[in-house]
């Protein structure tokens, strides 16, 4: 069986596009505070890493997040969007989005909020290197459910299994599989949980190509 000529190529945003994860924390961990409740950053990575806000504090919160979780997303909302301006691209992100075939459709999908994206990415010059982007706005069930990488396929007009995702979390993995889509783990080295359950795993995306016939190439010592 020949393998599956990949033609898009979708990336989650936080934590594999760009480095934004410590300051979501910062943010969530001072909101949280404010109301005594204390978030670790395995907590963190256990709870709210690859969800939105509200999947991530409900998880944490429990029953209290009827009371307290509009005014915590609204709280850590308002501190992040002061700390955008601290966030970069990882530089393999970067310099995959310069390698990959022409041709190739490039998209985000993500459980941040549109307008950080945006302001992030045109910031930092991505914006207009992408085909799609798929935010938190734009699907009803939230990661591990497949509905933000199958509103990117719907939105490219391309088959799932022709549509490559990089994770760095068990929850988008898990969506990237229920999608029918084959899926890349990019282990940060931050804790993350539930890697080895994606197609391929890595280190870093220096490790990750196109080849010849738009099959997915992994490197065990990268490329740059």
């Amino acid at each position: 069986m020949s393998p599956i000529q990949i033609r898009a190529v979708i990336f989650d945003f936080d934590g594999v596009l760009v480095d934004s994860e410590p300051i979501r924390f910062k943010a969530g961990s001072q909101a949280l505070e404010e109301i005594g409740v204390s978030l670790t950053w395995e907590r963190f990575m256990r709870f709210w890493l690859g969800r939105t806000d509200d999947a991530g504090l409900r998880a944490l919160l429990g029953d209290r997040f009827e009371e307290d979780g509009k005014r915590i997303v609204a709280r850590r909302n308002a501190l992040y969007e002061e700390w955008l301006n601290e966030v970069l691209a990882f530089p393999d992100s970067v310099r995959l989005l310069r390698r990959v075939p022409d041709g190739t459709r490039l998209a985000v999908a993500t459980g941040s909020r549109r307008m950080e994206v945006e302001r992030i990415l045109g910031r930092l010059g991505l914006l207009r290197d992408f085909h799609a982007i798929v935010t938190a706005e734009d699907y009803a069930r939230a990661k591990p459910a497949p509905d933000p990488f199958l509103a990117v396929a719907c939105r490219l007009d391309l088959p799932p299994a022709s549509c490559l995702v990089i994770e760095d979390s068990l929850a988008g993995v898990t969506a990237a599989h229920a999608a029918g889509m084959p899926v890349v783990a990019v282990d940060r080295g931050r804790g993350a949980l539930g890697l080895d359950q994606a197609t391929w795993s890595i280190s870093s995306l220096d490790n990750l190509s196109l080849g010849p016939a738009r099959e997915v190439v992994v490197s065990p010592t990268g490329r740059s």
